[in-house]
């Protein structure tokens, strides 16, 4: 699904998502740099969403070979399960906040939630994380390049730690992709887990309204090509009136 003339939708579960994928998978977006492609987050990894994302892409005339960096937003299930595959599959660079990156390596379903999650039936017995090899340890202002565009990492904590945005710039103008920081209409998504921080979720919230994008690119639920800082501003304005954003649910 062609979402702008470089940003493609090419994964995503039929619940939070456009039903690219049949699974708990979170939006998958495909970013064409002109010869060179990256991954915007990876979903769970289950063998037939995985293969579905992977045909998604060569349906759309890319050659997922072609895929040089999966730029993770934050280490939960639906966003980097898939993170081993792939890297092992697409031959591709993964890259995630520095403080996300131990966890990642290591597989650790407990730091992660992925274990929390699956006891509570969000993912399927058969959601695994397997360790892999983090490539680029992101921190604040790197830019990973991704052809003719430009991914500029952005610390984004509160939903987890060591989660983070990317925001893109090219000709056609700035889009950010926020996973599960923020979302349409100004909300957020705070969880019953160790390393979700509301303190931590309202200082992202304020310096993604800082930031100059039209494309407004979330882990789930609905989108924007246009207008999308609006969204980070409803956030903006709640914290001003000394307010919490909604949650998502």
């Amino acid at each position: 699904m062609q979402l702008s003339d470089h940003v493609y939708l090419v994964g995503g579960g039929p619940f939070t998502g456009f039903g690219l994928t049949s699974g708990p998978d979170c939006h998958v977006y495909l970013i064409d740099g002109g010869g060179e492609l990256a991954l915007i987050d990876s979903g769970v990894g289950l063998d037939d969403d995985f293969d579905r994302i992977g045909q998604n892409i060569s349906r759309l005339g890319f050659d997922p070979l072609d895929i040089a960096t999966v730029a993770l937003t934050h280490y939960h299930g639906d966003h980097a399960g898939g993170a081993s595959r792939a890297q092992r599959e697409f031959q591709a660079a993964l890259a995630i906040h520095a403080d996300a990156a131990d966890a990642l390596e290591a597989g650790d379903e407990t730091t992660t939630g992925l274990a929390a999650a699956r006891r509570a039936g969000i993912f399927p017995p058969e959601a695994k994380l397997e360790p892999c090899t983090v490539d680029r340890r992101l921190t604040d202002g790197d830019v990973i390049e991704v052809g003719q565009l430009s991914l500029r990492f952005v610390p984004t904590p509160g939903h987890a730690r060591g989660h983070g945005s990317y925001l893109l710039s090219g000709e056609e103008g700035n889009a950010l992709f926020t996973g599960d920081s923020l979302f349409w209409a100004g909300k957020i998504l705070l969880q019953a887990v160790e390393d979700c921080d509301l303190q931590e979720s309202l200082e992202s919230l304020q310096r993604m309204a800082a930031l100059d994008f039209e494309g407004f690119f979330p882990g789930h639920g609905a989108l924007a090509v246009e207008g999308g800082h609006v969204h980070a501003a409803m956030a903006q304005a709640e914290i001003e009136k000394l307010g919490v954003p909604k949650n998502l649910v």
